[in-house]
């Protein structure tokens, strides 16, 4: 593993930590005062990111004929009744701003072809339409934006005087003085080394789609944060809400890994349809067809696969212009060369994935969690602006905004008082019983337990659920983890996945990101009402069993 790079000397006292290199942890760092002093902590390469792989874009009431409220109420309608207004009024109330920022850091969106260079933001841009959005309001570099805006902060990142990068380190525990959260545990260079911080740490490694069999996140994505947070003893949320992504692109065997499709193809006109060739997304969603909620979509996609005996549905693009979409999806249009199909000219065929999670560490607008000087921003937080299922490219956004947000709060010369309440309103997971792996920080990786997690995730934690699929899924992921000792990552996604399918089990409702089938209705007296894991206190790594409860 490489050293720390940094202009300065590395040393082990900062005043700020921040782990994760995407967009979230990226904009804490490059917004703080350049006077300060930060530890950036990545586990992979700086630029290795879930923000790397993001396609679509970026949402941002940008447009002429656009504006934050209808931003607000496409947000709100998306989230199912579970999107906390004021946080949600706060991101779309900032995002022009923060958008420009952005640009001013070096990121490149697609500009129209008569826009002239010094143009405002409300007519330079091309915008396009996602799923559930009134309005073309998705920023978007061709179908790559994750990775342009990730080029464009690493570089900025990189050049910023004062900022010690690890890079190939992994975040092992939080250090705790008498609840406060002063610093955190690494493995730097097959050594556990300590990160102390004066002002704060900042957990922005969100991402936990590799706890199911089947997902679009790349192979980092393995609920770190959320176990830190956890073994912390911070207030978690909404656990039970994961995205899955309706268009994966399924290739056949031994042609390439599963590729995300991102939702801008439907954006632009493309087709769902089932073996027998019919669009079928009118049965489902007469209104909005293929550019209904992610949520409806993917279980649309997932009834017809069964009802057909299929493993995928269609993408279809044969109706539009070659050259246009050759031109608009040039990285998409690779990945299916790869697998042998032609993007403008084929059926492409596609199922949902695990994509995005939405519940996470529960956060106020400053990102600040329940346990002092801890923030969290991004993908491993939970601000109530996604609510139940998020509006497409919203998350980018987050990330953005909040790390702007968070970073502001750390450069206060004076914190205000530290909330000792969760900021969501909301009910308490009922008592499960949490089994925590007994972890060896050298331990190589169980690859097999790992394994048996994204199984039981994908049989009984997914798209579809009821009470005797996920309290088997506890059963078997605790027997799971009673095992042999599990390296730090394997730990994380068994904690984190007994967790989820505790929360999925307390919440007896379907809404958005979360269908019970035998709870197949949405329950009004839950709207605004949250699901909240609350630990008793921090949870020694070590220890076998612990209670989740109020």
């Amino acid at each position: 593993m490489g050293a720390p790079t940094s202009g300065q000397q590395s040393a082990d006292s900062f005043d700020v930590v921040v782990v994760g290199g995407g967009i979230a942890g990226l904009s804490v760092v490059l917004t703080l005062p350049s006077t300060l002093r930060v530890a950036l902590v990545t586990k992979a390469n700086l630029g290795e990111s879930n923000t790397r792989y993001a396609q679509g874009g970026l949402a941002a009431a940008v447009g002429g004929d656009d504006d934050p409220n209808l931003h607000l109420t496409d947000t709100l309608a998306a989230g199912a009744g579970l999107v906390d207004e004021r946080a949600t009024r706060v991101l779309v109330g900032e995002a022009r701003e923060a958008v420009a920022w952005l640009i001013e850091e070096g990121a490149r969106f697609d500009e129209r072809p008569e826009a002239a260079a010094d143009a405002p933001l409300a007519s330079r841009y091309h915008l396009t339409l996602e799923g559930a959005h009134s309005r073309r309001r998705v920023l978007h570099t061709r179908d790559a934006t994750g990775a342009e805006v990730e080029r464009a902060l690493v570089a900025a990142v990189r050049a910023r005087a004062g900022t010690v990068i690890f890079e190939r380190t992994l975040a092992l525990d939080l250090m705790l003085t008498e609840g406060i959260c002063d610093g955190i545990w690494v493995r730097h260079e097959g050594e556990r080394r300590a990160l102390r911080a004066t002002r704060g740490v900042v957990l922005a490694n969100g991402g936990a789609g590799q706890l199911w069999l089947h997902t679009s996140n790349p192979l980092g994505a393995t609920a770190d944060g959320l176990a830190l947070a956890w073994r912390a003893g911070a207030a978690l949320a909404d656990l039970e809400f994961v995205q899955f992504h309706p268009t994966v692109l399924v290739p056949p065997p031994d042609r390439g890994e599963p590729f995300l499709v991102s939702e801008a193809v439907r954006g632009e006109g493309a087709h769902l349809l089932n073996q027998a060739g019919e669009r079928f997304m009118a049965r489902y969603d007469p209104e909005r067809k293929e550019l209904a909620p992610r949520d409806v979509v993917a279980r649309a996609i997932l009834s017809e696969m069964q009802r057909e005996g299929a493993p995928s549905v269609s993408l279809d693009l044969r109706h539009l212009d070659p050259h246009e979409v050759s031109e608009r999806f040039p990285t998409i249009g690779d990945a299916c060369a790869r697998a042998g199909y032609d993007l403008a000219r084929d059926l492409i065929p596609v199922s949902p994935a695990a994509h995005y999670f939405m519940g996470g560490v529960v956060v106020d607008t400053d990102g600040r969690t329940t346990v002092p000087r801890l923030y969290a921003v991004g993908e491993v937080s939970c601000t109530g602006v996604h609510g139940a299922n998020r509006l497409a490219s919203n998350s980018l956004l987050e990330g953005l905004v909040f790390g702007r947000r968070v970073a502001r709060a750390l450069a206060a010369p004076v914190i205000s008082a530290w909330p000792v309440t969760p900021a969501l309103p909301g009910d308490a997971v009922r008592d499960a019983r949490i089994v925590a792996p007994v972890t060896a920080d050298d331990a190589p990786v169980a690859l097999l337990a790992r394994e048996q997690v994204r199984c039981i995730m994908w049989d009984h934690v997914s798209l579809l659920r009821d009470a005797a699929g996920l309290r088997a899924a506890l059963a078997d992921l605790g027997k799971v983890a009673s095992g042999e000792p599990v390296d730090p990552e394997t730990a994380s996604m068994l904690v984190a996945a007994q967790l989820i399918a505790a929360a999925a089990l307390s919440r007896e409702e379907s809404r958005g990101g979360h269908y019970r089938v035998d709870f197949p209705t949405r329950q009004p007296s839950l709207d605004g009402r949250h699901t909240l894991t609350l630990p008793r206190a921090a949870i020694p790594g070590h220890m076998r069993e612990a209670v989740t409860h109020a």
